[in-house]
């Protein structure tokens, strides 16, 4: 009986850190608790999370090896912005560049690039309070172009995550609904 019971002693620790660990680390599993207090829906085949935050559809998917949350702008914007680790940013580049914001924040521009297909609008969306709340995301991969705003990150764990991303999200969809493709 001692023995049993030392055995579950040693075991059981293991035992439960895999389960936490496979738990974080399946959607299926963890999403349905992220999506719940967040009064969004998860669904099943694949994993993914939908809904509306303040008005505007969003979706959580995977992609990839990572996550991609997406969300609907109500008209589509003319710009195409993008703000991300520096490196990360132009190298992506490629044929589409936009111009870099010029911020005058060092400590935003020390960690983070932000580019604007309109460098006057670029100048007005990224003032300092969105780049204070960018800078208080530790991963930012942002991309708005056309209808959405898309936030790549390499999982997602916990509702807190999601509900600062969707924040941060909501005021660029905001900002980038100010300059409409159709004006």
């Amino acid at each position: 009986m001692l023995t049993l019971i030392g055995i579950l002693i040693v075991v059981l620790p293991f035992v439960l850190y895999f389960w936490t660990q496979l738990k974080v680390s399946t959607p299926s599993l963890q999403w349905p608790a992220i999506a719940g207090p967040l009064k969004l829906q998860f669904a099943d085949n694949p994993a993914r999370i939908l809904g509306d935050w303040e008005g505007r559809h969003m979706t959580v998917e995977i992609q990839g090896t990572g996550v991609l949350v997406s969300m609907r702008l109500s008209q589509p914007s003319r710009l195409r912005i993008e703000v991300g680790p520096k490196e990360e940013v132009a190298k992506r580049a490629g044929m589409v560049v936009p111009d870099p914001v010029a911020t005058g924040d060092s400590a935003f521009d020390l960690r983070l690039l932000a580019r604007c297909s309109d460098r006057a609008a670029g100048q007005e969306i990224f003032e300092a309070a969105l780049r204070q709340n960018l800078m208080a995301q530790p991963i930012v991969d942002v991309l708005g172009a056309g209808d959405k705003v898309q936030w790549r990150l390499p999982t997602l764990r916990n509702c807190e995550t999601l509900e600062r991303l969707l924040q941060v999200m909501t005021i660029l969809a905001t900002e980038m609904e100010r300059f409409p493709s159709h004006a």
